[in-house]
This record gives structure tokens, sequence and C-alpha cells, in this order.
């Protein structure tokens, strides 16, 4: 391509020309097909000029289409229109009959100021009209789609003209919706509503269309009531579960789905096993459901759960041995507290606004540990960022370094002070999240607190032969792999090598011979 100058519009670029060789003149396509003047279909009361130049009176936009034109545009200086030489050549209908919206006729009707009867929305100053019902809307909300599903709700939405009577807010951007213009509500979860322009932006609907398309129903719910309290649970079937409000805070019970220990949380309990519970919110946990992080149909199974073997979360890549939540082509498999990620999510952490799962390119650092992560939940309103595993660490703990309280998950503190862990006895970055105990002002790293071994099932006797056993003994056992004092919580005990951290694990396992 040869740079030349266009005769009409007298810009330099390089696109390709129309010349003419006998007078050594070379003009822009644009400005090659263009005419001096047009009679234009939307605005007929006026002749439209050919103009190459902004005129100092406009803003230099098309009228229609927001744009602005590269160089040759057409203008009406008496109502101040101007159309780019897209917009000209191709005009939107004047009439539309049949469309989704409206059952009446609609009439293009531009540059009139109004607020859209489909979305509530006033930013296109162009709507099509029906006059005798007062009825206005944008061009590109004639054709809305009226059941979709999106990514970030578990259910169907359905489009409504207009909602109840009330206040109401978008479950995504959190602004108001005017509930007599058009909005997405769900038909199972009464108080959710969302924009239509929320609703079907891209990476949030899937651009399919489900109307007429009937619903898969198959039971999701993994557990059966058999009275109030007294539930059937699809994994434990051979005995009933009962509803008890308090525990006896023995850090040996666990619940069987998350393997988290049972403290001041609801949960049931078999009625004839010692040993089987799961927490309240792990027992209504759906069987089957559309995993929020990899959009893909999953199923809860008990994979791995009693045996030997172990499971590394796709999510978090913490290992664990409950629950999973396991795609159809069994290529993902995320542990239960990843597994029941949904959106819009809700941390304590940040009360103000809703986090979104986000796939950056490897630059969103996690507020909370300060990693760099691909796979996080970030505020689309500020830049609060959380990673997989930051996102379903536990509110509470329980540490044999303070056996009277239950340690806090602190999301870290604006101070100057110097805080020192508990454990290692290094220092702490105040900044980032931490556990405390409040009443005695102990401060521990999250993995001193925690270990890496948080979700897998332990156990409490002094056999070594288990998987994990918890460091809470006199004399703290000596990594296999690193040789040091295991200082963590919980060790990985396997084929007699002892390890003490995840890290360790993985050196064990590819040092190994298989």
């Amino acid at each position: 391509m040869v740079m030349f100058t266009c005769s009409l519009c007298g810009l330099l670029d390089d696109r390709f020309p129309y010349a003419c060789t006998l007078c050594n003149m070379s003009f822009h396509i644009d400005c090659a097909e263009s005419t001096p003047e047009i009679n234009y279909s939307c605005h007929p009361c006026h002749i439209f000029k050919r103009f190459i130049r902004v005129p100092n009176n406009t803003d230099g936009k098309c009228c229609l289409c927001g744009n602005t034109p590269y160089n040759v545009f057409y203008h009406c200086s008496i109502c101040d229109f101007s159309v780019d030489v897209n917009c000209a050549k191709n005009p939107p209908p004047f009439t539309l009959v049949q469309s989704k919206v409206h059952k009446h006729a609609l009439t293009f009707m531009p540059q009139r100021y109004f607020v859209c009867n489909a979305c509530g929305l006033d930013d296109d100053p162009n709507p099509y009209i029906c006059i005798p019902c007062n009825f206005m809307v944008h061009r590109n909300c004639i054709d809305i789609p009226r059941v979709i599903k999106i990514s970030r709700h578990d259910h169907r939405i359905y489009y409504n003209h207009y909602l109840e009577a009330g206040d109401w807010n978008c479950v995504m951007c959190h602004k108001e919706i005017k509930w007599t213009c058009g909005a997405y509500s769900c038909s199972q979860c009464p108080s959710f509503a969302i924009h239509v322009r929320c609703a079907t932006r891209y990476g949030v609907w899937d651009r399919i269309e489900l109307e007429g398309i009937p619903e898969n129903t198959l039971e999701v719910r993994s557990y059966k009531v058999i009275k109030e309290g007294v539930i059937e649970h699809f994994t434990h079937k051979d005995h009933t579960l009962k509803l008890r409000e308090k525990s006896d805070n023995d850090e040996c019970i666990s619940c069987k789905a998350c393997t988290y220990p049972i403290f001041s949380s609801p949960f049931y309990s078999c009625m004839e096993c010692e040993n089987f519970i799961l927490h309240q919110k792990c027992a209504y946990l759906p069987k089957q459901k559309v995993d929020s992080l990899y959009k893909m149909s999953t199923t809860l199974s008990t994979r791995g759960v009693g045996s030997n073997s172990f499971e590394i979360c796709s999510a978090c890549h913490k290992i664990y041995n409950g629950y999973t939540y396991e795609s159809d082509d069994k290529c993902v498999g995320l542990d239960v507290r990843c597994g029941s990620i949904s959106e819009p999510f809700v941390h304590e952490s940040h009360p103000l606004h809703s986090l979104y799962i986000n796939y950056s390119k490897g630059n969103m650092f996690c507020n909370a540990c300060g990693d760099n992560a691909t796979m996080v939940l970030s505020c689309e309103e500020c830049e609060f960022v959380l990673d997989i595993k930051c996102s379903v660490l536990p509110k509470i703990c329980a540490h044999k370094n303070d056996k009277d309280h239950f340690l806090s998950l602190c999301y870290g503190e604006n101070t100057s002070e110097r805080y020192w862990c508990e454990v290692c006895e290094e220092e702490l970055n105040p900044k980032k999240w931490f556990y405390t105990c409040y009443q005695c002002a102990f401060t521990f790293h999250i993995k001193c607190a925690l270990g890496d071994f948080t979700w897998m099932e332990t156990n409490c006797d002094d056999e070594y032969t288990k998987n994990v056993f918890r460091n809470n003994r006199m004399s703290r056992p000596i990594c296999t792999v690193c040789y040091s004092r295991c200082q963590f919580p919980s060790v990985l005990l396997f084929d007699l090598t002892c390890c003490c951290s995840l890290r360790c694990f993985q050196r064990a396992v590819h040092i190994k011979p298989e």
C-alpha cells in the first residue's frame, strides 16, 4: 500500500484509493462514492449536504450510530443532524411491524430524548414509537430475547414489560430499575431483577434464546425431607439425619462434605452413626448445578471420600478428600467450597459491592494475599480482587496455641504497628489477611493457622497409618521431604512418607517411583 492524499477531503493515509491516472487524482472509497447532496429517508424535510470538515457547531458524531465519521459525512445545518456514510447508505427502516417488543407498528422518530419502555434507559435519542400507546423503544431493544440463561444466575430469567410496583435494584450493577419499564426477572427468585442491558451484555449471556425450548426439570435437590428437622441425604441413604443447633466443639468431629470441623454452625448428624455429620449448608447443596467458574454442568459426588486417594481442586488447587462437584466429562473436579461459588458473590470483606468471576491475563493481584491470579472474583465498581483460594477461607478456625478461643479471619488493618505470627514467629504484614484472637491479641499467618491440609478429613487417634492427622502432640514430627519439624496444624502421611505442606507433598509424589 502507498501513502496518498485524498483529493476531496485532503487526508493523508494508506487506504486503498480510487485513482485517476490522467488527472493524477486519488480519492478514498467513501469520498469517491459520495454525492454532494442526498435526500435521506430518516430526515425527509431537508436535503443533506456533504461535509468533509466537522462544523464547529456540531459534536462531530453520527446522530444515529454515535460513531465519529472518518472523513466524509452528511449534515443538515438547519436541524444540526449528521449521519456518517455507512448510515447514509443503510438507513434504518422507517416503520416496523411484528416486532417482539410491541404488538403495533412502530415508526422511527430520530432525535427525540426519551426513556425506553423496554429497558428503562435514555442513552440513545432515536426511538421507534407507537403513538396510540405512547410507547417508545430503542432500536437495539426491538428484538429483546424473551427467555435467556445468564452466567450470573442459576435459573432461567424472563423478560417482563414491567415489574411489580416497588423499589427494584439491578442485581448486577446495583442501580435502580424503573419498575414501569422492562426488565428480566426470575420465576423462582422473587427478589431477582436485572436490567436488560446488564443481562444481555457480552460474557454474561451466551446469545442463545430459550423461548419455546423446554427446561431441564431434573431433580437437583440432594436430600429428602422426612419430617421437620429430619432429612435423608443421597450420600447416606441407609439412615436419617437430624438437625442440631449446637455441638460439643469437638475439633475431631468434621463435616463429611467439606471436611471442616463442626464449630457453631447448625448441622445434621446421623441418628444411628456417630461419625456421619454434615453442616446444614453442606446438606442443602444441590445434587446438580451449572458451575459458575467453568460454566459446566456438574454433579455432586463422593469420589475419594473415605479412601486413600487425594483430589486436587481444579479452581483453588488445594488438596482435599471431601465431596466433589464433578463435570460430566470428568475433566473438572471442584471441592464443595469452590463448587458452591455463584454470582453475584457477596463477601464480608467487601460489603458495599458484589463480586463477579473474572478471567484476567495474569495482571490482577489478590487483595487478601497479594498473589497474582488468572481466575479471580473482582468488583466491577472498584479495584477489589480476590483469588479463588482466599474467597473461600473459613471465617473462624481453631488452633492449639489458643485453646480457649476461636481465631477470626481479619481482612487486614491499616496500621504501622509490627505484627508477629504465633506459630512461625516471623513478621506478619497486617495489611494482608490474617487470623487473630481478639481476646488474646494473637496473630497468625493464614497458612500457619490452617496449613495446607485443612480440607482433608483428619483423624484423632494415635495411629500414623491414616492419611492426615492433627499436629497437636508434644513432639512435632519431622517432614520426610524438607527435614524440618512440622509446624502447621495437620500433617499428611502416606506410604510411610510424612509431609508438612503441599509443596513437600508434591515433591514427594514427584520423586517416588510410579
